[in-house]
C-alpha cells in the first residue's frame, strides 16, 4: 500500500501545474512569477540589452530596431527581431491590448530604480497583468544583476558566467585605479546628443564609469540622470579629458571653434566611446560598460591597465554577445 501511495504521489507532482514563485525585485516590489518564463518583454534599451547577453532565445523583440551597423554586431538570429517599443519612454502609454498580442510571461526592465520606475512597474503590471520586474543597474550592481536575472530566466549557469566576469572586471579596475596618484586624477566631463551638451552629473547612471575609476566629474549633480548644458558652463568647467558618445560625435566636439581652448581638446583627450551594438559608457546602459572601464583605464592610465584592448575586446564580445570580431570590426568599433 505504502508503494502504491508513494507512487500516485509522483505522477500527482508530475501532471500537477507548477506553482509561480515570489520574487522580491530590486524597488522592493513584490511579484508572482510564473512557473516557466519563455517569453520575455524588454521595458526599455537596457533591458534588452541585458536579456540579450544572459537569455537571447527568451526575448520577444528589441525595445528599438537596431541600426544597420549594430546589426552585424549580433548574433543570428536575434538581430532580426522585431522592434515593440519601449514602455519607459516618457510620454508613452501603455497600450494593454497590443501588448496582450505577444503573449509575454514578464516584463523586464533594467536600469535606475527609483520612484518613477517603480510607479510605472506597478501601473503597467496592473494594467496588462504581466509580472513587471525592476532590476538594478548600476555598474556595482551588475555581479547581482546578471545572478538573478539568470535565475529568473531559468539560465543560472549562464548568469553565475557573467557575473563572475562582472566581479573580476570591477574589483581589476578599483584596485588599479587606486593606484593613480591623486595629482594625476583627471577631471572628466561626459557628453552625448548632436553638440556633445547632453551630460550627466555625479551620481547619475550614465556618467558612474568616471567615479568608479576614481576620476572627477566636472558636471554638477543634477536630479535629473540627463540634462542639458552650455558652451558657457563646459568652458568654465574645463575637463581635462571629455567622453563623448561615438567616435564621429567625438571627432566633432574636438572640431568644435566653441571648445577649442578647453584643456581636454588642446590636450589631446577627447575620446569617442564606442557605441556598437549598445554604447559602453552609456546609450543605453549595458553590460558593454565593463568593457568601458578596461577601454577608458587604457586609454587614461596605460601603466595601471596595460593589457591589450582589442584582446579583452574581442574576449567580451565573445562571451557577452555571442560574437566573434574580425580585424575590421575590431578596427570600426577602436578607431
Amino acid at each position: 500500500m505504502a508503494r502504491i501511495i508513494t507512487l500516485a504521489l509522483i505522477i500527482l507532482s508530475l501532471v500537477a501545474p507548477a506553482r509561480a514563485a515570489e520574487f522580491v525585485d530590486d524597488s522592493g516590489r513584490r511579484v508572482e512569477l510564473p512557473s516557466s518564463v519563455a517569453r520575455v518583454l524588454p521595458a526599455g534599451p537596457p533591458a534588452a540589452a541585458f536579456l540579450y547577453a544572459v537569455a537571447p532565445q527568451r526575448m520577444l523583440g528589441w525595445a528599438h530596431e537596431p541600426g544597420g551597423r549594430d546589426r552585424g554586431y549580433i548574433a543570428r538570429p536575434y538581430a532580426a527581431l522585431p522592434a515593440i517599443g519601449a514602455i519607459t519612454e516618457r510620454g508613452n502609454d501603455v497600450d494593454a491590448a497590443k501588448l496582450a498580442e505577444l503573449h509575454p510571461d514578464l516584463i523586464l526592465d533594467v536600469g535606475t530604480v527609483s520612484r518613477r520606475y517603480q510607479e510605472l512597474a506597478e501601473s503597467t503590471q496592473s494594467k496588462t497583468g504581466v509580472p513587471y520586474v525592476l532590476l538594478d543597474g548600476k555598474i556595482a550592481a551588475l555581479p547581482g544583476t546578471l545572478r538573478r536575472l539568470g535565475r529568473i530566466l531559468g539560465a543560472e549557469s549562464r548568469g553565475e558566467e557573467l557575473a563572475s566576469y562582472a566581479e573580476r572586471t570591477l574589483a581589476e579596475a578599483r584596485v588599479r585605479a587606486g593606484m593613480v596618484p591623486s595629482e594625476r586624477r583627471y577631471r572628466v566631463y561626459y557628453g552625448r546628443g548632436k553638440d556633445g551638451l547632453t551630460t550627466a552629473g555625479p551620481g547619475s547612471i550614465g556618467a558612474e564609469f568616471i567615479e568608479l575609476l576614481g576620476l572627477v566629474n566636472v558636471a554638477p549633480a543634477s536630479e535629473r540622470q540627463m540634462y542639458q548644458a552650455t558652451a558657457e558652463q563646459l568652458t568654465g568647467w574645463k575637463p581635462d579629458v571629455v567622453v563623448i558618445l561615438g567616435p564621429e560625435a567625438a571627432a566633432a566636439f574636438a572640431g568644435d571653434a566653441r571648445f577649442r581652448d578647453l584643456p581636454a581638446v588642446r590636450e589631446g583627450r577627447v575620446l569617442g566611446s564606442p557605441r556598437l551594438p549598445f554604447g559602453w559608457v552609456d546609450g543605453p546602459p549595458s553590460p558593454s560598460r565593463l568593457l568601458a572601464l578596461r577601454w577608458l583605464g587604457h586609454a587614461l592610465y596605460p601603466d595601471q591597465f596595460p593589457e591589450d584592448i582589442r584582446a579583452a575586446t574581442r574576449e567580451f564580445y565573445q562571451l557577452f554577445y555571442a560574437v566573434d570580431l574580425s580585424d575590421r570590426m575590431l578596427d570600426e568599433l577602436l578607431k
